[in-house]
């Protein structure tokens, strides 16, 4: 690799329309949208009784 580094190498050997690349782009996108699910329904979950008591005690 003459008057490169390794990590422009590295660039080179994946292209921008890569399998590699689109793969990690799916895998990434759909662990977003499991963790957005998940952030979701917590949301909009209730807050447990036994909590809510505790708070109250802080009053």
């Amino acid at each position: 690799m003459s008057g490169t580094s390794k990590a422009d190498g590295r660039r080179d050997n994946a292209g921008a329309g890569s399998p590699d690349k689109k793969k990690r782009k799916d895998k990434q996108g759909s662990v977003g949208r499991a963790l957005r699910t998940v952030y979701d329904e917590t949301l909009r979950e209730d807050v447990p009784k036994d909590f809510l008591d505790l708070l109250g005690k802080l009053d």
